[in-house]
């Protein structure tokens, strides 16, 4: 009875390592399987609202036919023709504004890449060139719209709103002396959280 007893005891045994070990098998595949960017998850937008695919097919056609020349969309491949948005109010007036990201070759240099304002009725406030995500919006204002800070070559850009737009070009813009504090909103700060739509 008492080698009975022993030989189960150690049967049990056996049987809690095997399981605990498994189990730490199975939570660190899954572990590592939700750590790296899943493409499919990206570029899929069935997961967003109505009213975000709604936005998106607007956007795409401001793009399509205010933004791009129809030269540029015979030359722009359909892998490059891809873009997000981020929604914020730079105006305090309840409205949002829209970011456009263009992040695609035909849309980036060494220096960065387009980017294109619109306002809460979808009309282009700003094309931005050369410019590098993360953007920041500083809850501080120039002319009643909040200053956008972002970076060209490791300096901080101050870009400030002036006669109905901002710079376009943040490689000309003089450093500033200034950076974002801990109350300004970062956007576009990771790609793969963003959804991502065709144009």
């Amino acid at each position: 009875m008492t080698k009975n007893l022993i030989f189960t005891k150690a049967a049990f045994s056996a049987i809690l390592i095997f399981g605990a070990v498994s189990c730490g098998k199975t939570s660190k595949d899954d572990s590592t399987a939700n750590e790296l960017p899943k493409k499919d998850s990206i570029v899929k937008v069935d997961s967003v609202s109505s009213s975000e695919k709604d936005l998106a097919e607007n956007i795409k056609k401001v793009i399509t036919t205010k933004y791009l020349k129809p030269e540029d969309l015979k030359v722009i491949d359909s892998a490059e023709r891809k873009f997000s948005y981020q929604e914020i109010d730079l105006n305090n007036d309840g409205k949002k504004e829209v970011f456009v990201n263009f992040f695609t070759p035909y849309f980036c240099g060494s220096g960065g890449c387009s980017l294109a304002l619109l306002d809460s009725d979808l009309n282009i406030i700003n094309r931005f060139t050369v410019t590098e995500t993360p953007l920041f919006i500083s809850p501080d204002t120039k002319n009643g719209w909040k200053v956008i800070y972002t970076k060209n070559r490791g300096q901080w850009k101050a870009l400030e709103y002036e006669n109905g737009k901002y710079p376009s070009n943040p490689s000309v813009v003089k450093d500033s002396k200034a950076e974002p504090d801990a109350k300004s909103i970062s956007i576009f700060k990771d790609r793969n959280q963003s959804k991502i739509y065709n144009f």
